[in-house]
C-alpha cells in the first residue's frame, strides 16, 4: 500500500469526516443484500413525480384521531398580494393538507460555523426514484471545536418551498440539494453550506474495510433482518461487520424511526472511533477511495483544509460531538385525509426553542 505522510493522512481524515459522521445513518440497503442478487452501486436517480408515496411504519403508538388546529384544509395558492406571506421563499404550487406555518427566523450562528446536510438515499439497483430516508445536519463549530448532529425523521410533515407541505424526505427528489437547503432554512432557520449524498453500497464496504466496528448499544432491540433474529441489550458493546451494522441501523419492525435515529448515531460514533485507531488509520487510503466512489458532495479540497484543526480536536476528544434529534415529544402522528399517508406533524412551539438551545447556547458551554 502506498505510504502517506502525516499531513496527507489528516487531509484524508477531514475528507472522510462527513462520511464518518454520516455513515451510521445508512438505511434501506438491506433489501439489496438479502434479495438473492449482488448489490450494485448505481448512480443516484430522480424520483418519478407521479409515483405513489411509499408506506411508512411507525412506532406502535395510536395515530392522532383528530387533526390538530387548524383543521386540515387545502391552503390557498399564493396570489397577488401586497404582503409576501412566504418571506421571500418560493410560493407553493400545489394545495397542502394543512395550513403552511410561517418560516422560522434565521438562527444566528458565528462565521466559523459550517453546516453540512448529509442525505442517505433509498435508491436500489434497477429501480426508478429515491427518497432521502436519512437526513442529518452536521454543524461544525470551528471556533468552539465541536460537532453537533441533528437528525430529522423522514416523515416530518413540513413545507417544501416551491411545492407544498409534504414529508421532508421528498424534498431532494423534487428539487435536489438546493430544495433540501431551502426546506431546512424555511422550517428550521438553519443555513446549509454544503450537502453530501451517500450511496449505500459504500456503507458495508467502509465497515468491512475497517475490520468491523464496536457499537455501544444504548437501548434494547429485538428484531429480524436477513432472515434471522437479532437481539441487543443496553449497556453492552457489540462487534459488527458491514452487514450486521447495516441491519442494526435499518431494523424497524419492532420499533420505529425515532429509535432508528438513535441507532444511526451510535453506529456513526463507532465508525469514528474505529477510524482513529492505528488499524483504522492504516486503512485511510482505501476508505478515501470508497468516499470518492460512493459519495456525492460539493465540498472541495479547500473546504477540507479549513476543517483540519477541528478534525484533530474531535480525534483527541470525541465528547466534543453532540447528538440531537427531533424526538416523539416534538411531533404527533397523523394521517393526511386525501391520501391516508402517515406523517409526523411538527410541534413548532417545542422545536423552535430546542433549536435556539442547541445552536446558540450549547456551543458556548
Amino acid at each position: 500500500m502506498k505510504s502517506i505522510n502525516h499531513f496527507d493522512r489528516l487531509l484524508m481524515i477531514v475528507m472522510l469526516l462527513v462520511l464518518i459522521l454520516l455513515v451510521g445513518a445508512c438505511s434501506n440497503l438491506v433489501g439489496m443484500l438479502t434479495g438473492g442478487s449482488a448489490a450494485l452501486a448505481n448512480p443516484l436517480v430522480t424520483i418519478d413525480p407521479n409515483a405513489a408515496a411509499t408506506s411508512t411504519p411507525f412506532n406502535p403508538l395510536p395515530l392522532t384521531q383528530t387533526p390538530p388546529p387548524p383543521p386540515p384544509a387545502a391552503t390557498t395558492l399564493a396570489g397577488p398580494t401586497p404582503i409576501d406571506p412566504w418571506s421571500g421563499f418560493a410560493a407553493p404550487v400545489e394545495p397542502s393538507a394543512i395550513e403552511i406555518h410561517r418560516p422560522i427566523p434565521l438562527l444566528p450562528m458565528g462565521e466559523n460555523v459550517v453546516n453540512i446536510m448529509v442525505l442517505g438515499s433509498d435508491e436500489r439497483p434497477y429501480s426508478y426514484g429515491h427518497r432521502t430516508d436519512t437526513m442529518m445536519l452536521v454543524s461544525l463549530d470551528l471556533e468552539a471545536g465541536t460537532a453537533t448532529l441533528l437528525s430529522f425523521p423522514r416523515d416530518l410533515y413540513v413545507f417544501i418551498p416551491g411545492w407544498r407541505v409534504d414529508r421532508i424526505n421528498v424534498a431532494d427528489a423534487y428539487g435536489g440539494p438546493e430544495r433540501v437547503a431551502q426546506t431546512i432554512l424555511y422550517n428550521f432557520g438553519i443555513e446549509v453550506d454544503h450537502t453530501v449524498m451517500i450511496n449505500f453500497y459504500g456503507f458495508t464496504q467502509v465497515v468491512d474495510t475497517l475490520g468491523g466496528i464496536d457499537v455501544e448499544v444504548e437501548a434494547y432491540l429485538y428484531d429480524e433482518c436477513g432472515r434471522r433474529d437479532w437481539s441487543y441489550s443496553p449497556g453492552r458493546t457489540y462487534h459488527m461487520d458491514g452487514f450486521t451494522a447495516l441491519c442494526y441501523v435499518r431494523m424497524r419492525k419492532t420499533t420505529g424511526d425515532f429509535d432508528r435515529l438513535r441507532r444511526q448515531q451510535e453506529t456513526m460514533l463507532a465508525i469514528f472511533n474505529k477510524l482513529l485507531t492505528l488499524e483504522g488509520l492504516s486503512r485511510v487510503p482505501d476508505l478515501y477511495a470508497l468516499f470518492r466512489s460512493y459519495v456525492e458532495t460539493d465540498i472541495t479540497v479547500e473546504d477540507t483544509l479549513r476543517l483540519l484543526p477541528l478534525a484533530t480536536k474531535l480525534a483527541a476528544d470525541p465528547d466534543r460531538i453532540h447528538r440531537y434529534s427531533i424526538d416523539p415529544t416534538m411531533a404527533s402522528q397523523w394521517r393526511v385525509p386525501y391520501s391516508g399517508a402517515a406523517v409526523l406533524l411538527p410541534d413548532w412551539e417545542v422545536i423552535e426553542p430546542m433549536l435556539h438551545e442547541i445552536f446558540e447556547r450549547h456551543p458556548q458551554d
